[in-house]
């Protein structure tokens, strides 16, 4: 049943575009906020102030975690051109003059005896990176060059920490090295500069506690941490902006549920979910006896289409709900079941509803142009206010 008007004008009254926006200034006035570095710690001590100004109950749970920094790459045919790389998150660094070897999609047989002390040129697709990477590597291969399988370049992590670099190029780069191994041999110059350490993220969890003495618990989540190649304005600086926004307005303005409340600003997204699971794996009795839906907010102010929905892990009905209040509300979306690459997922996979709200499209995703002026305040101030609501009301 679609809902004939929203339940909680209040809330879309309080809730406030313009002091969310706030918080995204704030938080990218740290500059990239890399997992484990020094500006997502900055950017934790400035959410975990926040709510605590709202007079939730804070808590900072530490997790052990690789801290990755990229420092550039290039990628030259000699006596021929310069193209443009991405490097591979957890790639380590090296430099090299060498012979690209066609290694097609990075199965162990398609990397013939040709690659050792070669760098090895793997089409995207089929297998994971860190997986064609590794395979590579036992075969001898000193690096590896991966092409995207659709126009233009992609940036991608490793997950983990592989024994040779590797870095991406556009399909147009791949295509062109490709056709130039169909004449003769390719040398190239690959440099690729990182730093990789062993240091911690944290999530920070603020609790508006509800009136049951033994309560069921309601999970808003966004991720403060970005990748290095930009501020994350939109991803996802939007999603914690929207979430504190939503803490102000429901610890201070609105009547309390029986509900707990639970803010969650998870660190390393960016790196493979490492905070939303620590937290599930943390906390899995609370989660799967406790857990009555958890709404995950990530870029959520840039695009013309709302996305709402769900893996389909667990049942539909928060969904349903948000969907239904999305209509009442006047908000165009699209339904759309997310891969198992935001934080939802640790929560769903455990049983617990889950709603993700994605905004699309944006065009500055992973580069140094998701900036605070890419963000459109109007939408921000809708997305939030629908979380908002749904929140109070499911709660």
């Amino acid at each position: 049943m679609v809902l004939t008007r929203p339940k909680s004008p209040d809330i879309q009254a309080l809730y406030q575009g313009p002091e969310a926006f706030k918080h995204i200034e704030a938080l990218t006035s740290f500059g990239p906020r890399v997992a484990g570095g020094p500006a997502e710690k900055a950017a934790a001590d400035y959410i975990a102030g926040q709510m605590e100004n709202y007079e939730l109950i804070v808590e900072i749970e530490q997790f052990p975690v690789t801290y990755f920094e990229d420092l550039g790459a290039t990628l030259e045919i000699i006596d021929g051109a310069a193209l443009s790389p991405n490097i591979l998150h957890f790639s380590p660094s090296g430099e090299f003059t060498a012979e690209i070897v066609n290694c097609g999609l990075g199965f162990p047989e398609d990397c013939t005896p040709d690659v050792a002390g070669n760098i090895a040129l793997i089409q995207r697709g089929e297998l994971l990176f860190w997986q064609k990477t590794q395979n590579a590597a036992a075969a001898g291969a000193i690096a590896v060059v991966i092409y995207n399988s659709e126009p233009g370049n992609f940036m991608a992590t490793l997950t983990f920490v592989t024994d040779i670099p590797a870095i991406s190029v556009s399909l147009e780069n791949g295509t062109l090295l490709l056709d130039l191994l169909e004449i003769t041999s390719v040398t190239v110059h690959l440099n690729v500069e990182t730093v990789i350490s062993e240091s911690t993220s944290q999530n920070i969890i603020g609790t508006l506690e509800g009136t049951d003495p033994d309560p069921s618990i309601l999970y808003l989540g966004a991720h403060y941490d970005s990748v290095s190649v930009g501020l994350g304005a939109n991803d996802d600086a939007s999603g914690v902006a929207a979430m504190l926004e939503a803490a102000r307005v429901l610890s201070t303005k609105v009547q309390q549920v029986k509900t707990t409340l639970k803010f969650i600003a998870f660190g390393a997204e960016e790196t493979g979910l490492e905070g939303s699971e620590n937290y599930v794996m943390k906390h899995e009795a609370e989660v799967r006896n406790k857990g009555l839906g958890m709404i995950n907010l990530d870029m959520i102010a840039v695009g013309e289409t709302l996305l709402i929905g769900s893996m389909g892990l667990a049942e539909s009905s928060l969904v349903n709900y948000t969907s239904d209040k999305a209509a009442a509300m006047d908000i165009y979306w699209q339904p759309f079941a997310p891969e198992a690459r935001g934080d939802h997922a640790p929560f769903e996979t455990v049983g617990v509803p889950v709603v993700f709200l994605y905004q699309i499209h944006d065009p500055w995703y992973h580069t140094a142009e998701d900036t605070p002026d890419k963000i459109d305040i109007v939408t921000l101030e809708i997305n939030g206010e629908l979380a908002t609501t749904v929140m109070y009301e499911w709660a």
